[in-house]
């Protein structure tokens, strides 16, 4: 017998955490390969499809940033909170913390890098330290996105939401890949848009991907108050995302060339490949969510991973780059079945992690509840 009171919203929730969950997944498989596979196994089929794959975790990532703050925002409009600084400012706190990590993060990977000669290494390596990665994007949308999509008047922001999405998407190729003036710090002017290795993750364009999930984690929270509508919200999410990529690959095949891009990189930046992964999105969730429904959240591999991702991130990039896979032989060494034994062992490590660190975390709780409970003399 359902009880949608109880069952709703930990379905909602569920659901967000299996998809970062898959989203870490695809993120260690992404970097593992990359790192740790031949030049000559590089050009592989099996290879070209784990670049594929590779796409899906940043955006999935971001989108679930929004997906996030829709959560954050209709928890507080339960609670009789509609004051947009008090829906924006908690926000924007978070996001300067991914962003004082994200430096952190550089700090320790340029450390451990250059653990001989960090001194020596610095001039010419240092200003990695400042390079716009994954992190400070999401850092980065968190402090922008929250002002343009926090709720108006108790309501959700969906217009404001979809339109600067549209705005970030439609200026990508413009603006991301800009040269800028030569006054402004590159390392600043990265967060808008530029160069790479400086700006890997500008705002320009990777800012439409938060935006669009706070208009979807809208949909979704609103539709939870019962199963069956949770339902649809999801196939619909599932059949709109097919419907998408199909569209897009029909204005492909007429015209490859509908819009002309100066280089690969850009052409990622544009309209299309954006709608297209928005589709590849839109179908995940579909499966995340039939996936809870089948089985539930107990034991989910999924979930696990997406309820510490940043820890998983944080580590398994020192272990697929770092020195541990230069000084084995890993490093641009393996045919794709080694590596693929690899990835197999460094998710269950991964795993391992993400178990012992949440074992850990739920100890401490304990602690502090009975610390709570003995009463004062």
């Amino acid at each position: 017998m359902d009880k949608p009171k109880s069952t709703a919203p930990r379905a909602r929730l569920d659901v967000v955490d299996w998809l970062r969950g898959a989203a870490v997944v695809l993120m260690i498989q992404t970097h593992l390969y990359d790192a740790w596979v031949s030049p000559a196994a590089k050009l592989t089929p099996a290879y070209h499809w784990t670049r594929f794959l590779g796409g899906i975790p940043s955006r999935l990532f971001l989108m679930l940033v929004g997906v996030s703050m829709a959560l954050r925002f209709e928890a507080q409009l339960r609670k009789g909170i509609t004051d947009r600084k008090s829906l924006v400012r908690p926000v924007q706190k978070r996001g300067l913390e991914i962003l004082a990590l994200a430096y952190l993060f550089r700090i320790q990977e340029y450390i451990l890098g250059h653990m001989s000669m960090v001194i020596v290494d610095f001039p010419a390596y240092g200003r990695d330290i400042l390079r716009i990665d994954i992190l400070n994007c999401i850092g980065a949308s968190m402090l922008v996105v929250p002002v343009i999509a926090a709720p108006r008047g108790g309501r959700p922001a969906w217009a404001p939401s979809i339109a600067a999405m549209l705005f970030f998407v439609l200026l990508g190729p413009v603006i991301g890949p800009a040269h800028f003036p030569v006054w402004i710090p590159d390392w600043l002017s990265a967060y808008v848009g530029g160069q790479r290795p400086m700006s890997w993750f500008a705002l320009f364009p990777w800012a439409a991907w938060p935006l669009v999930g706070v208009a979807i984690g809208h949909v979704w929270v609103r539709a939870s108050v019962s199963p069956r509508r949770q339902a649809w919200a999801f196939a619909v999410t599932g059949i709109a995302g097919a419907g998408l990529i199909l569209v897009v690959t029909i204005i492909r095949d007429i015209n490859p060339n509908v819009i002309r891009y100066p280089s690969e990189m850009v052409q990622q930046m544009g309209p299309g490949s954006f709608f297209y992964r928005l589709g590849m999105n839109g179908i995940v969730a579909f499966i995340g969510w039939a996936t809870l429904r089948l089985f539930g959240p107990r034991f989910s591999m999924m979930c696990q991973f997406g309820r510490t991702s940043l820890l998983v991130y944080w580590i398994h990039i020192d272990l697929c780059y770092g020195l541990i896979a230069h000084r084995v032989g890993l490093y641009g060494r393996l045919s794709m079945p080694q590596a693929s034994v690899g990835l197999a062992g460094m998710v269950a490590l991964m795993w391992a992690v993400s178990v012992a660190k949440t074992r850990w975390a739920e100890a401490r709780r304990q602690v502090t509840l009975q610390r709570a409970q003995v009463p004062t003399t």
